[in-house]
């Protein structure tokens, strides 16, 4: 029996009516960020930069000389393709490592956003902006733990990690020596409300349930750190990817 040319595409090509999205491992990604698929946003002289690594994987600094608190340096996925809405369900993935500069003084964040720009993750250790559409996991200054987070217009929820409050009764400290598969998945339930799930190596760890999601804006993938000492700090990214469907 033949095989027609349609048969014989690769997945991504017979799913795009159905699903649209990325995933990189940054074996090009020199190449991409030159050609605007990313955007590289820092306040003063962060850098993102690859790193021979087996699959590939790129280095997020806050900064390169001489730094201050709070500086800080995302890797944004352009363009803001992602739009909240019902019957599109949304799965995020990033898989990272960082070590502690000092004692839980590093500032962290994974996942999609609106209008990527300096101060995404706030002084301080405050957490996330205050504003826009946000799905995250988030590790702030003073604080051992992942956070998961989220946020429409300025309503934000955001809850700690700890063994008390995670589904599997496990306290989910952030950062280290091995990398961790960060998953976000948004699931709508009807035209106003979802479920919003966060995975930890392959760990279900939160669910936000009944997450309003009208009025929603675009948003893009992102990971990113702000520096909570004088010194800097960074993020190893191996992988990043969204999906959803169309």
């Amino acid at each position: 029996m033949s095989v027609t040319l349609l048969n014989d595409l690769p997945s991504a090509f017979r799913m795009a009516d159905k699903y649209h999205g990325f995933s990189d491992h940054f074996e090009g990604f020199l190449t991409a960020q030159s050609g605007a698929s990313y955007t590289v946003v820092t306040a003063v002289d962060g850098t993102v930069l690859m790193t021979d690594a087996a699959r590939g994987a790129v280095l997020i600094a806050n900064a390169t000389a001489s730094i201050g608190d709070n500086e800080d340096c995302y890797l944004a996925r352009e363009p803001e393709a992602f739009l909240l809405a019902a019957n599109k369900p949304l799965v995020y993935r990033a898989i990272l490592k960082f070590t502690e500069v000092s004692t839980n003084t590093c500032n962290v964040i994974a996942g999609i956003t609106d209008a990527v720009a300096a101060d995404l993750l706030v002084n301080d250790g405050a957490g996330p902006k205050t504003s826009g559409t946000t799905l995250a996991f988030f590790k702030k200054d003073g604080n051992l733990n992942w956070h998961v987070h989220v946020s429409l217009s300025t309503t934000q929820t955001s809850v700690e990690l700890t063994a008390a409050n995670s589904l599997d009764k496990v306290a989910h400290a952030a950062g280290g020596s091995s990398y961790q598969v960060l998953d976000i998945e948004f699931i709508p339930k009807n035209s106003t409300q979802s479920d919003v799930n966060f995975y930890i190596d392959g760990v279900h760890v939160y669910k936000m349930s009944d997450y309003v999601f009208t009025s929603a804006t675009e948003a893009q993938a992102v990971v990113g750190c702000k520096g909570g000492t004088a010194a800097a700090m960074t993020v190893n990214l191996d992988f990043m990817g969204c999906y959803q469907q169309v």
